[in-house]
Protein backbone atom coordinates (compact mmCIF):
# COMPACT_ATOMS: atom_id res chain seq x y z
CA UNK A 1 0.00 0.00 0.00
CA UNK A 2 1.36 3.40 -0.96
CA UNK A 3 -0.17 6.64 0.30
CA UNK A 4 1.05 10.20 -0.39
CA UNK A 5 0.45 12.50 2.58
CA UNK A 6 0.94 16.26 2.93
CA UNK A 7 2.01 17.09 6.48
CA UNK A 8 1.14 20.78 6.56
CA UNK A 9 2.20 21.27 10.18
CA UNK A 10 5.66 19.86 9.35
CA UNK A 11 5.94 21.52 5.87
CA UNK A 12 6.66 18.10 4.40
CA UNK A 13 5.27 15.74 1.80
CA UNK A 14 5.48 12.12 2.86
CA UNK A 15 5.10 8.91 0.92
CA UNK A 16 4.03 6.16 3.29
CA UNK A 17 4.64 2.62 2.07
CA UNK A 18 3.27 -0.24 4.13
CA UNK A 19 4.05 -3.89 3.62
CA UNK A 20 2.34 -6.74 5.43
CA UNK A 21 2.44 -10.52 5.40
CA UNK A 22 -1.35 -10.75 5.30
CA UNK A 23 -3.77 -9.21 2.84
CA UNK A 24 -5.54 -6.13 4.16
CA UNK A 25 -8.75 -4.95 2.58
CA UNK A 26 -9.27 -1.98 4.91
CA UNK A 27 -7.49 -0.52 7.91
CA UNK A 28 -9.39 -0.30 11.18
CA UNK A 29 -9.64 2.96 13.11
CA UNK A 30 -7.10 1.64 15.65
CA UNK A 31 -4.64 0.79 12.87
CA UNK A 32 -5.06 4.22 11.28
CA UNK A 33 -4.53 5.87 14.68
CA UNK A 34 -1.33 3.83 15.21
CA UNK A 35 0.01 4.96 11.83
CA UNK A 36 -0.96 8.60 12.52
CA UNK A 37 0.79 8.43 15.89
CA UNK A 38 3.93 7.12 14.23
CA UNK A 39 3.89 9.89 11.61
CA UNK A 40 3.12 12.64 14.13
CA UNK A 41 6.01 11.62 16.38
CA UNK A 42 8.52 12.22 13.55
CA UNK A 43 10.90 15.14 14.11
CA UNK A 44 12.39 17.11 11.21
CA UNK A 45 16.17 17.08 11.60
CA UNK A 46 18.38 18.11 8.66
CA UNK A 47 21.45 16.79 10.52
CA UNK A 48 20.39 13.12 10.28
CA UNK A 49 20.27 10.88 7.24
CA UNK A 50 16.82 10.93 5.68
CA UNK A 51 15.95 14.26 7.32
CA UNK A 52 13.58 12.68 9.88
CA UNK A 53 14.16 11.10 13.26
CA UNK A 54 11.94 9.71 15.99
CA UNK A 55 12.31 10.12 19.75
CA UNK A 56 13.87 7.15 21.52
CA UNK A 57 11.43 4.26 21.56
CA UNK A 58 8.97 5.92 19.16
CA UNK A 59 10.05 4.20 15.91
CA UNK A 60 7.22 1.73 16.36
CA UNK A 61 3.55 2.08 17.17
CA UNK A 62 1.55 -0.45 19.10
CA UNK A 63 4.13 -3.14 18.43
CA UNK A 64 2.52 -3.54 15.04
CA UNK A 65 4.04 -0.86 12.80
CA UNK A 66 7.63 0.30 12.76
CA UNK A 67 9.77 2.64 10.71
CA UNK A 68 12.24 0.69 8.57
CA UNK A 69 13.59 3.49 6.41
CA UNK A 70 13.45 7.18 5.63
CA UNK A 71 14.13 8.97 2.35
CA UNK A 72 14.33 12.68 1.69
CA UNK A 73 14.61 13.64 -1.98
CA UNK A 74 14.89 16.91 -3.83
CA UNK A 75 14.34 16.58 -7.58
CA UNK A 76 14.47 19.02 -10.48
CA UNK A 77 13.42 18.31 -14.07
CA UNK A 78 14.78 20.06 -17.14
CA UNK A 79 13.04 19.55 -20.49
CA UNK A 80 13.61 20.61 -24.06
CA UNK A 81 12.31 19.31 -27.36
CA UNK A 82 15.09 16.74 -27.60
CA UNK A 83 16.35 16.29 -24.02
CA UNK A 84 14.90 15.44 -20.65
CA UNK A 85 17.16 15.63 -17.61
CA UNK A 86 16.15 14.74 -14.07
CA UNK A 87 18.54 15.65 -11.26
CA UNK A 88 17.81 14.24 -7.82
CA UNK A 89 19.51 14.46 -4.45
CA UNK A 90 18.45 11.53 -2.29
CA UNK A 91 19.23 11.24 1.40
CA UNK A 92 18.38 7.79 2.81
CA UNK A 93 18.55 5.96 6.11
CA UNK A 94 17.76 2.28 6.73
CA UNK A 95 16.79 1.60 10.35
CA UNK A 96 17.18 -2.18 9.94
CA UNK A 97 20.87 -1.97 9.06
CA UNK A 98 21.62 1.41 10.69
CA UNK A 99 23.17 2.68 7.47
CA UNK A 100 22.58 5.85 5.57
CA UNK A 101 23.69 7.39 2.32
CA UNK A 102 23.32 10.56 0.35
CA UNK A 103 23.49 10.35 -3.43
CA UNK A 104 23.19 12.64 -6.41
CA UNK A 105 21.43 10.95 -9.28
CA UNK A 106 21.00 12.01 -12.89
CA UNK A 107 18.58 10.47 -15.35
CA UNK A 108 18.89 11.66 -18.93
CA UNK A 109 16.63 10.88 -21.88
CA UNK A 110 17.65 11.92 -25.37
CA UNK A 111 14.38 11.82 -27.30
CA UNK A 112 15.52 12.49 -30.87
CA UNK A 113 18.54 10.24 -30.69
CA UNK A 114 16.45 7.28 -29.61
CA UNK A 115 14.07 7.72 -32.54
CA UNK A 116 17.00 8.14 -34.93
CA UNK A 117 18.67 4.98 -33.65
CA UNK A 118 15.45 3.04 -34.22
CA UNK A 119 15.49 3.97 -37.89
CA UNK A 120 17.28 1.47 -40.12
CA UNK A 121 19.14 3.91 -42.34
CA UNK A 122 20.57 6.36 -39.84
CA UNK A 123 23.97 7.95 -40.39
CA UNK A 124 26.42 7.38 -37.54
CA UNK A 125 27.89 10.85 -38.01
CA UNK A 126 24.44 12.44 -37.49
CA UNK A 127 23.89 10.59 -34.21
CA UNK A 128 27.45 11.36 -33.13
CA UNK A 129 26.97 15.06 -33.83
CA UNK A 130 23.67 15.13 -31.88
CA UNK A 131 25.35 13.42 -28.93
CA UNK A 132 28.16 15.98 -28.98
CA UNK A 133 25.63 18.84 -29.03
CA UNK A 134 23.68 17.39 -26.10
CA UNK A 135 26.81 16.74 -24.08
CA UNK A 136 28.04 20.29 -24.76
CA UNK A 137 24.68 21.64 -23.54
CA UNK A 138 24.86 19.53 -20.37
CA UNK A 139 28.47 20.55 -19.74
CA UNK A 140 27.80 24.27 -20.26
CA UNK A 141 24.67 24.43 -18.10
CA UNK A 142 25.04 21.72 -15.46
CA UNK A 143 28.60 20.48 -15.04
CA UNK A 144 30.97 23.33 -15.83
CA UNK A 145 32.23 25.09 -12.71
CA UNK A 146 34.57 27.71 -14.25
CA UNK A 147 32.29 30.58 -13.17
CA UNK A 148 32.59 29.38 -9.54
CA UNK A 149 36.38 29.37 -9.71
CA UNK A 150 36.92 32.82 -11.24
Amino acid sequence: MVIDISCLDKNLDLRLMLSTKRILTALTDDEMQSIRSLINSAVLDPDVKGGLRWPLGRTSSGGRYCVVGVWHTIAKDYKSSSLRLKVRHADRYDFRTSTGEATREINMKLKNIVSLLQEQEVEVSLVSEMLKDHLRLIWDHFLCCEHFLS
